[in-house]
């Protein structure tokens, strides 16, 4: 007889998926005195139930149950051990309305930082040459400068715009090729995350030639200065996060927001390495947050997503 892994990899599912949902086969069975065959729709609903309210499990992470069960039962459909799937018809109600927004993939996510260096980067540096209106162009550079490294970082080590905006300039360590998280006020966990190798030179120009020029002999720890000085440095930088998107959206018509980056990286993190070490990288406290990012890699989620039943 097939097994239930066979199944699964027969369908292209990623290695990450797989495990997952036989772990979650696993964990049902042991629930239902260790058998399937025998089971019906109100045992699905009764197990729901227990994972909501003994378990405390998310309606997100109840889903991804759900899921996982359905493919166990089609694998059990399949091999003529059950008539009918007991989770048809199953969905969720009480989901978070997270809109699933496009995910990028690696090499989108480097072609919007390239395309942004390209059309806005570039272009700042070549009026600076012709020296037109000298100190706007100087400035509209420096910022250009910048906004290109908040955006690989985004890209590469998928921050909030709050780890960001509080980012030290003693946090990149560019001899170790790390940047360093510190622990956050409120969710966030301190890391180490590796530089991308394309990051090194240009957070090494940042800092050595262009901050320079936006602190204006100013103190400031803040890595990330805005080209006029304020009292309020960060929320000026802000603001300019704002400017980056709208160019971004101009860029990229799929792009919505920052949070949108940071789901995408986290995306990739938990196919490529498990859910445990994106929790890491991701920052998460509790791996619960992490798991709130598989339903962006579980194939079937638009049509598991909808109305019914009592959860």
């Amino acid at each position: 007889m097939q097994e239930f892994k066979t199944y699964l990899q027969n369908k292209n599912l990623s290695s990450v998926t797989i495990k997952e949902y036989k772990r979650q086969k696993n964990l049902f069975k042991n629930w239902h005195n260790g058998e399937a065959i025998n089971c019906q729709k109100k045992d699905i609903l009764e197990y729901l139930s227990y994972l909501k309210n003994t378990k405390k499990l998310q309606s997100i992470s109840r889903n991804n149950a759900l899921i996982s069960l359905r493919h166990y039962f089609d694998y059990l459909l399949q091999q003529k051990e059950i008539a009918t799937n007991p989770t048809t018809l199953i969905k969720l109600r009480g989901l978070n309305k997270r809109k699933l927004k496009h995910i990028y993939n690696l090499e989108e996510l480097n072609s919007l930082a390239d395309n942004y260096y390209q059309l806005e980067v570039k272009k700042a540096e070549e009026n600076l040459i012709l020296k037109a209106n000298r100190n706007t162009t100087k400035n509209s550079y420096l910022a250009q400068v910048r906004n290109y490294n908040i955006l690989q970082l985004f890209i590469h080590q998928g921050l909030n715009t709050r780890e960001v905006l509080e980012l030290q300039t003693d946090d990149i360590q560019l001899h170790k090729a790390i940047i360093q998280i510190p622990k956050g006020s409120q969710r966030g966990n301190a890391r180490n995350l590796p530089l991308h190798a394309t990051q090194i030179g240009s957070l090494m120009q940042y800092i050595n030639e262009i901050r320079p020029q936006l602190a204006k002999n100013k103190e400031s720890n803040l890595l990330f200065l805005p080209t006029k000085q304020s009292q309020k440095p960060a929320k000026n930088v802000a603001t300019a996060l704002k400017k980056l998107s709208k160019a971004l959206k101009v860029i990229d018509k799929q792009f919505s927001n920052f949070a949108q980056l940071r789901a995408s990286v986290i995306t990739y993190w938990i196919k490529t390495y498990g859910l445990r070490k994106a929790q890491y990288l991701a920052g998460h406290k509790s791996i619960v947050s992490t798991e709130e990012y598989i339903p962006n890699n579980i194939e079937d989620l638009a049509e598991d997503i909808t109305k019914f039943n009592p959860f």
